[in-house]
């Protein structure tokens, strides 16, 4: 199930911002967010959907971003895991295809879901590929870790 999506050119690190001990949390984020960066849309978003893991490519800003997210956020109830990436990204993709095929993705009714499902159509080929790349990490996770299997087709019966 897709859960959300969000797409946003940010800065790695936002302003760092204190909350004082009278603000509630609705307030600092209401005064704070148009000022995070990526680490900061991270972290809420991993708070806001229950998150357990972040998966992060291992690679390049991937490495620095787990890093960074481990030493701020370190003490968050979700934790991060560096997936190490075999092959290109539409290799990848072809890899995930079956999952969408069997019908195994369920993408709700909101603007966010067409937003990566027109992404996904139009992959390899359209302006973005981070949803993509994400949803394709996603499965194939969950499907090394034995927490996603194929379907199986049942057994034909025949008929006496």
């Amino acid at each position: 199930m897709l859960v959300h999506a969000w797409r946003k050119h940010l800065p790695f690190s936002g302003v760092r911002n204190d909350k004082p001990p009278n603000e509630t949390v609705a307030a600092f984020k209401h005064r704070t967010r148009a000022q995070w960066g990526l680490l900061e849309w991270v972290n809420d978003t991993c708070e806001r959907f229950k998150v357990n893991l972040l998966l992060i490519e291992n690679k390049g800003p991937g490495i620095s971003a787990a890093q960074e997210l481990q030493n701020r956020f370190g003490q968050k109830p979700w934790g991060v895991h560096l997936v190490k990436i075999k092959g290109d990204k539409v290799a990848r993709a072809l890899a995930a295809q079956a999952t969408f095929s069997q019908e195994l993705v369920y993408a709700p009714d909101r603007d966010w879901s067409q937003m990566a499902i027109d992404e996904m159509a139009n992959f390899p080929k359209g302006r973005y590929d981070d949803l993509t790349d994400s949803t394709t990490q996603a499965i194939l996770f969950l499907r090394s870790t034995g927490l996603l299997a194929p379907m199986q087709k049942s057994p034909t019966r025949r008929r006496k």
